[in-house]
């Protein structure tokens, strides 16, 4: 009687873990399914659509068909969901169906996945200086290059590189890379001030408040609000763009943490599991 009791409970037991198998790969799915709408959703925001060009002006100065920073991020995005959707997939058959050499399988994966993300983590916080460094003079080197003026009242045709910097500037609510500062060389802006020719531009409309509702697909076709401040620079956005978009990401840096480590949970707990349900090869017969 108690071997059978005790066969029992661990048919019971075996039975739990292949729930729990089920139920984490449930959760490897929904995260699957969330990357893919996040890496749809960056390919197609206009938001990123705009900022897109200033990681990448020498493409999209020269109308190349390579593929912008963003868009590659998008991409790895979609590729990493549609991974953990397939991954949660195997678990859920392996769990389900009894198939040992899945629970391998899924368990290797994981494990590459888990070091992959400590990779990830480690050179992030390593290089995260570095990282500001060698972008903001790449984005200050944009404005001096390209950048040509707010629209219509650019002096040369308009390009795309010059184009974002006007949107970033006026739905972000900053100036230049680093500073206002990063106008003071451009060299295909001629600082023509449309409403009184006698005078030139310190800074572009876009730095300055204009009053308008932020929009990323279209910019405002009035910019007498910002006439004084754009001629004078005087109560022009100080922050600069960089720092102005690292601000805002910081707002969400809680909730990524928490994500983060609940999903590292779950696929510790996966591994575990998987484990498990492999070395116990005896019990199959009786699940």
């Amino acid at each position: 009687m108690a071997s059978g009791h005790g066969h029992g409970s661990m048919v019971m037991s075996m039975k739990l873990i292949r729930l729990l198998i089920v139920l984490f790969n449930l959760a490897f799915i929904v995260v699957g399914a969330v990357l893919l709408a996040i890496g749809v959703y960056v390919l197609k925001d206009p938001k990123m659509q705009q900022l897109g060009p200033l990681l990448n002006p020498e493409i999209m100065s020269s109308y190349s068909q390579s593929l912008t920073n963003f868009q590659v991020f998008a991409i790895a995005i979609i590729v990493i969901g549609s991974a953990l959707l397939t991954i949660g997939f195997l678990g859920c058959c392996g769990a389900v169906k009894g198939f040992r050499f899945l629970h391998v399988i899924y368990a290797t994966v994981i494990c590459l996945i888990i070091i992959a993300e400590i990779i990830v983590v480690v050179v992030v916080i390593v290089y995260q200086g570095q990282f500001r460094e060698e972008l903001v003079p790449r984005l200050q080197n944009s404005i001096v290059t390209f950048y040509a003026g707010t629209p219509p009242y650019n002096s040369t045709s308009a390009n795309s590189v010059s184009l974002s910097w006007d949107f970033a500037q006026f739905n972000l609510q900053c100036c230049g890379a680093a500073s206002i500062n990063d106008f003071s060389n451009t060299t295909n802006w001629d600082r023509r001030n449309p409403y009184n020719e006698s005078t030139l531009l310190a800074v572009p409309f876009t730095c300055c408040p204009l009053g308008a509702a932020k929009s990323w697909t279209q910019l405002p076709t009035d910019l007498t609000p910002a006439t004084t401040c754009a001629t004078t620079g005087i109560g022009a956005y100080s922050q600069g763009c960089y720092d102005r978009l690292v601000d805002i990401l910081l707002t969400y840096k809680k909730n990524v943490i928490i994500g983060c480590v609940i999903v590292g949970v779950i696929e510790i707990l996966a591994v575990i599991f998987a484990i498990v349900l492999y070395r116990r090869k005896e019990d199959y017969a009786s699940l």
